[in-house]
């Protein structure tokens, strides 16, 4: 009895064990095979803007979240519950 549980139980926990070896080697022949490289990108005037408008974006969001968390931020609820009931809808 004792024969039969250690082949299958050597060949289960070896099983694993291979596996999560494998990719680790992989990802270790991925980080040596890469060379460091120095990429430079012109970015266009739109994407420029966007950027500017997502920085800006960020900025005014994070205004309206501490005015929210403060308690400055008027918040109505029956215009939240139709937006919520209008996305339900989607669904």
């Amino acid at each position: 009895m004792d024969g039969i549980n250690s082949v299958t139980g050597g060949g289960a926990i070896n099983k694993p064990n291979t596996a999560a070896k494998a990719p680790s080697s992989n990802a270790e022949v991925k980080t040596q095979a890469t060379p460091d490289a120095h990429v430079e990108v012109e970015l266009s005037e739109e994407v420029r803007a966007a950027e500017t408008e997502a920085l800006m974006r960020e900025a005014k969001v994070q205004e309206m979240r501490e005015a929210i968390e403060a308690g400055r931020f008027p918040l109505d609820a029956k215009k939240i519950a139709e937006n919520f009931a209008e996305l339900e809808r989607l669904l």
